[in-house]
């Protein structure tokens, strides 16, 4: 063998691929975000096939490194999919090689520093007012109050919204290597100086035994002060700035304290303006160190162990300050499946509590029911006598029924509703509908009569009268108020018909038998208890037009019976959904002239503006103008958005169904609407800021008629993935589909009405997370089946987490 081919392993090609092969590891270990090295790994590459040239490089390494620099030449531009696979094939051509020692060794990254900080014995104990501890004062104590935080306790479940890994600290010598780092050095140089914009620029020199890096901050106002000889400990990303590295605006803190804000994977927190992030970390630090290790596990420890859950102590120190991803991941797990058995349990308590009350059975008047199905203008679909039998079976039953009607919109859910309330009447008792809008109130209070006035022979002969129906809500004089409650005080009228006006004070019913809800998950639990309160334990029927995905209910909705209207009535016609992109809105907009034309209507959602109606009335409004000047011009537009007032809204609306108006221009208010059956156009602007289940919603308010019916879905942008998920919409008509890829994909929101539901909120679980929902129901069933009512004294700590949740919706359970 040749002197040259037996010092082939040390050539600097082996040095250079061991150091790529080591970057290629960190970049994967990082999600393949081009982050690893300054410059991006395109550059590091071409800047590689220099060095190597530069070095004497075999011909067969400057190959190698030169085709390693066309796999990685666009690797910037690639999504991270198709990153990982440029990553892969670079590190198949360096497997091709002959492995030096250094490369053919795995690479680890070093552990992050241990964390260890002085406990402060002093630090007031968990039930204590944050006010107590050392450096909160008044004003701080309003803004921690904002984020819902009022004792040491609230502290501990402040969990943090994510972490950022800073890696362990590396020699100033391994820093090129790096686009964000850590670095523990001594303060060389301290300098200060004032920018053009009056801002505060702290350069500090910071060096090791292998060299120095230089750490820059901008601040206005007052900075960090620093001391030459003062050992810091910097992490954040990093530049190169002519041939210095430098640290801009990087987290800091004294090198010789446990890590908290640098080297390690530091927690972000839920904050408000004026509190800062470094000092939230710091107060929360104090109390974790302090109590954590002694905070009450509300799990039992069987139910622990079965379920191989870690302990709670250990969880909230992991959840807050975890070594390691897989720590943090563990610890999430562990409160989402207390967050969720609690939710369990709740509902299991809840039916229970039903269950035990004593309700007045309701028998079935079977030839009144036959005579008015006999009477109505249509047949009832097979859901519809499906859904009614469950009724009527839970009516006749010597507990008050409890039950969800869910029904897309026009799938007949007034109908069963005016059907039960004639149970009601039938054995000489009162019942009440409580929608919430008054042109819903309205078109209910009309449809029920009409059904009634249709079948007042068969009525007249089993009750001796047709029923009387009322109306109640807000737009009555005061004097038709004042009429209606005596009405309803003295039994001389059978059904009510209102908004959240039947449940004020003042309004009393004879003999309250049946309360109804329509579109439950607008009200919340406090208006259903005050609706069951206006009569002795009444039968309670809540009624939904949104599709519920399984997982919901079996959670949000599991102390009720379900019943679906999973038909549409003969004669619906059905609606042609089309996607559009961007440069085809225009045909929408014809298409939407030529239906006025016919004497149709038509709608135009705006799009969506997240937690801003200030922005999203603005926007509607300024979108109202531009279509009454533009691709509208001419028509009747109407405007309906969220900050107009009620009775505004309700004279849009009645404008509108009345066909004053061509063309209603509207935010996501119109979702649970009027009914106008000549409305034959839906265009949904922005139709990717909504939920699937939510444009299923939208494209129920037309098709309501005799004549078809089109929805054309308007995106915004031409991205490949919004594309296929709206495609979803247009080729599915069955809106529990919709919903159930709507969890998958965008999780549950609050569209299904988690804040009404008078359930506890979720902090770390996912109603979309089906497994988790599963692992919890089993637990929650083992648990109340050995236990029903919480009363073992092992259960006395979750008995008391669930009283603590529920009293925090205003349960009063």
């Amino acid at each position: 063998m040749t002197p040259g081919a037996s010092a082939r392993p040390h050539a600097p090609e082996a040095a250079e691929f061991a150091r790529l092969r080591q970057i290629l590891a960190y970049e994967e270990r990082g999600g393949c975000r081009d982050r690893t090295v300054i410059g991006g790994l395109a550059q590091y590459a071409r800047n590689l096939c220099g060095r190597l040239q530069q070095a004497g490089a075999a011909p067969a390494a400057m190959a190698r490194a030169e085709r390693v620099a066309a796999l990685l030449a666009r690797y910037a531009e690639l999504p991270p999919s198709a990153r990982a696979e440029a990553v892969a094939r670079v590190r198949a051509v360096l497997d091709d090689s002959v492995p030096s020692p250094e490369a053919a060794a795995p690479v680890a990254r070093p552990a992050h520093p241990v964390r260890r900080r002085r406990v402060d014995r002093a630090f007031p104990a968990p039930d204590q007012p944050l006010s107590a501890v050392a450096g909160v004062g008044a004003q701080r104590v309003r803004l921690l109050a904002r984020l819902g935080l009022h004792t040491v306790g609230d502290l501990l479940q402040h969990f943090p919204l994510r972490h950022i890994d800073y890696p362990p600290p590396a020699r100033a010598s391994e820093l090129f290597f790096q686009q964000v780092g850590s670095f523990e050095g001594v303060v060389r140089r301290v300098d200060v100086q004032r920018t053009a914009r009056g801002l505060q620029r702290i350069s500090v020199t910071l060096a090791d035994a292998t060299g120095e890096v230089e750490a820059v901050w901008l601040r206005a106002g007052y900075g960090p002060r620093f001391q030459p000889g003062q050992r810091l400990a910097v992490s954040g990303e990093l530049a190169l700035v002519g041939r210095r590295l430098v640290f801009e605006n990087p987290d800091w803190e004294p090198a010789d304290e446990g890590p908290l804000h640098t080297r390690c994977l530091v927690p972000v927190y839920p904050a408000t303006k004026g509190l800062v992030q470094s000092w939230l970390r710091e107060l929360i630090a104090r109390a974790v160190d302090r109590w954590a290790a002694t905070a009450e596990d509300p799990l039992p420890r069987w139910l622990v162990e079965d379920e191989r859950l870690p302990p709670r102590a250990e969880a909230l120190r992991m959840v807050h300050f975890p070594a390691t991803r897989e720590e943090a991941a563990r610890a999430r797990q562990r409160f989402a499946f207390d967050e969720l058995l609690l939710l369990q349990l709740a509902i299991g308590l809840r039916r229970r509590a039903a269950e035990q009350v004593e309700g007045r059975a309701l028998a079935t008047p079977v030839a009144l029911l036959d005579g008015f199905r006999r009477a109505l203008p249509f047949a009832l679909t097979a859901a519809q006598e499906r859904v009614l039998a469950e009724v009527c079976h839970d009516l006749a039953r010597p507990r008050p029924m409890t039950r969800l009607l869910q029904g897309e919109v026009g799938s007949g859910k007034t109908v069963i509703a005016a059907a039960a309330m004639l149970v009601a009447v039938a054995a000489g008792a009162q019942a009440v509908l409580m929608a919430p809008t008054e042109i819903l109130a309205e078109q209910h209070a009309r449809t029920v009569r009409t059904l009634y006035e249709r079948a007042a022979e068969v009525l007249t002969a089993h009750l001796g009268r047709v029923p009387r129906v009322v109306l109640l809500t807000g737009r009555l004089s005061a004097g038709e108020r004042r009429q209606v409650r005596l009405a309803a005080a003295s039994g001389h009228v059978d059904v009510v018909i209102g908004t959240q006006a039947v449940i004020q004070d003042g309004v009393e019913f004879r003999d309250l038998a049946l309360a109804i809800a329509d579109e439950q998950h607008r009200f919340g639990v406090r208006q259903r208890l005050a609706l069951r309160e206006k009569g002795a334990a009444p039968h309670l029927l809540v009624m939904t037009a949104t599709p519920i995905p399984r997982t919901l209910a079996l959670t949000l909705y599991g102390d009720l019976d379900l019943s679906r209207l999973d038909m549409l009535p003969p004669g619906r016609q059905p609606i042609r959904t089309v996607l559009l992109r961007p440069d085809e809105r225009a045909h929408a907009y014809e298409r939407l002239r030529r239906e006025v034309a016919q004497g149709r209507q038509g709608y135009v959602i705006c799009p969506l503006v997240e937690d801003s109606p200030h922005l999203e009335a603005r926007a509607a409004t300024e979108e109202y103008e531009r279509l009454r000047r533009g691709a509208l011009r001419g028509l009747r537009l109407g405007l309906l958005h969220g900050r107009l007032r009620a009775e505004e809204k309700e004279a849009v609306m009645v404008a509108f169904r009345d066909g004053a108006l061509d063309v209603l221009v509207a935010t996501a208010v119109v979702e649970v609407g009027v009914d106008v059956p000549n409305a034959t156009m839906m265009i949904i602007e922005g139709a990717e800021r909504f939920g699937l289940a939510q444009l299923h919603q939208f494209r129920g308010r037309v098709g309501r008629g005799e004549h078809p019916a089109t929805c054309a879905l308007i995106a915004q942008t031409n991205s490949p993935e919004v594309l296929e998920r709206l495609q979803i919409v247009a080729e599915t008509s069955d809106g529990l589909a919709l919903a159930e890829a709507d969890l998958r994909l965008r999780g549950p929101g609050d569209y299904y009405g988690l804040r009404q539901s008078g359930l506890p909120t979720l902090q770390v679980a996912s109603l979309g997370d089906l497994e988790l929902i599963e692992r919890t129901r089993a637990a929650a069933a083992r648990v109340l089946a050995t236990d029903p009512a919480l009363s073992h004294p092992e259960h006395a700590a979750l008995a008391r987490a669930v009283r603590a949740a529920l009293a925090q919706v205003g349960d009063p359970s």
